[in-house]
């Protein structure tokens, strides 16, 4: 079961994390354009009864494996692509002949196999020939499942994206849900990239207005990121003005979780990240309110009192596996230098609750001094050999623009940040970033 759910995982395209809950977001259906009418052939209920057959097949198959080797994981794949291509013959279906409603239930098999991906891929390049939005969502289509196909000659999400934006009806259909994908991927594009269509861009702003819908609205922050980089100072100012007035009017009559979620994109578009007041500032506040190492020792009440040294910030909470699952990394990098050189901070704020490894969790809501205390056992139990800090700033924290952790930021010998978005299991790119930083302070200089 293991295995197939870490293979599942190599086979879809993600969005980042932004709450605990850990939500992935899941691809588009498959273009409906131009409708197709199909009396034949499976209703989805059918084909969803089919497709957990299948997937009941390969959890037996893969049961046994546990925490599996690159090259098992490789073969896995290998025998879960062949698998998926017989489903097809099997079940003796012709993708060419399926209406848009059958093609998006078959969607799980279709992304597993390599066979099927060709055949849609083919459908939906098609497809996206039309000049309208349903062709644009053809394209996206086409393009995620290019992604997937090994040997591919366009397998970079960035440059996918950026070809996309060349579609006429782009700017129509980045206002929807395959919108949110397409300006994920191009929040890693570069300015040149993105210049050839800074006035598309730029009209996307209109967007933003009194009529706009919450599906609009969620696209806030990532379309603000990739405006930043399309468009002048002048003009991103402007447009980053029309998105917050927007949200901030949408607000004022939200209720329950619509509001809660416009509070924190409000909160978030007003960071020093999205003000573009992050990178070679002085480090945003943070108000450590319980400072610790595992000895139960308090060695600084503020990050001020590290100015001198190189700063790794880590962004964590308990309940967070991948974050824990950094920690031996974590504690490579403690080793690897000196505390007068590096402190390690491990960032994370109260979250009510304390997600043992070892023991069962432990439920602290509204009693902070537990907490801390259960927080100080987990240190304990895990070999934590860095500073933990509890901030009164929630651990996704908005100056630094974190939507997914962990998240790691580094913060030169001045206090200023100096490189923000890396993940704490990713060692040997942060020594490198901390190893670049001791070196300049230690370099003479130039008269």
């Amino acid at each position: 079961m293991l295995a197939l759910s870490v293979l599942a995982l190599t086979l879809s395209v993600s969005s980042v994390i932004d709450d605990p809950k850990q939500t992935v977001a899941t691809p588009p259906a498959v273009a409906n354009a131009p409708a197709q009418a199909a009396s034949n052939g499976p209703t989805p209920q059918e084909i969803g009864a089919l497709i957990s057959e299948f997937y009941a097949v390969l959890e037996k198959k893969f049961a046994g494996i546990q925490n599996p080797t690159q090259e098992e994981m490789t073969k896995i794949q290998a025998e879960v692509a062949t698998s998926a291509d017989a489903f097809f013959a099997d079940q003796e279906i012709a993708l060419e002949q399926l209406n848009d409603e059958q093609l998006s239930a078959f969607e799980p098999v279709i992304g597993m196999s390599p066979k099927a991906r060709t055949i849609v891929i083919g459908l939906m390049n098609e497809r996206a020939k039309q000049p309208t939005e349903a062709g644009f969502k053809a394209a996206v289509r086409a393009a995620m499942l290019s992604m997937q196909s090994a040997g591919d000659p366009m397998t970079s999400p960035v440059d996918s994206a950026v070809v996309l934006l060349a579609h006429p009806s782009a700017a129509a259909g980045l206002s929807g849900e395959t919108g949110s994908m397409v300006l994920s991927m191009l929040e890693d594009a570069t300015a040149a990239q993105l210049a050839p269509q800074a006035p598309m861009i730029a009209a996307l702003a209109a967007r933003f207005n009194p009529d706009a819908t919450m599906e609009t609205l969620q696209l806030s922050e990532a379309y603000l990121n990739v405006a930043s980089k399309a468009l002048s100072k002048e003009q991103f100012a402007a447009t980053r003005a029309v998105v917050i007035a927007c949200l901030t009017t949408k607000l004022a009559s939200s209720q329950g979780r619509e509001k809660q979620f416009l509070q924190r994109m409000t909160k978030s578009l007003n960071g020093a990240a999205a003000r573009g007041e992050l990178l070679g500032f002085p480090v945003p506040t943070l108000t450590c309110d319980w400072v610790m190492r595992a000895d139960g020792t308090t060695p600084w009440k503020s990050i001020s009192d590290l100015k001198g040294k190189v700063v790794v910030l880590d962004f964590w909470a308990t309940w967070c596996g991948p974050c824990v699952g950094s920690f031996p990394n974590v504690a490579k990098l403690r080793n690897a230098y000196t505390t007068e050189q590096l402190e390690i901070v491990g960032i994370t704020s109260l979250q009510g609750s304390v997600a043992h490894q070892k023991r069962e969790r432990v439920d602290c809501k509204g009693d902070v001094e537990m907490e801390h205390a259960e927080t100080l056992a987990f240190m304990k139990d895990m070999g934590v050999t860095w500073t933990i800090a509890i901030t009164a700033e929630d651990v996704f924290n908005a100056d630094f623009g974190i939507r997914g952790i962990p998240f790691v930021a580094i913060i030169d010998q001045d206090g200023k940040v100096f490189k923000v978005g890396m993940h704490a299991g990713d060692e040997a790119g942060i020594r490198a970033a901390v190893d670049e930083l001791l070196a300049k302070k230690a370099a003479p200089a130039k008269s």
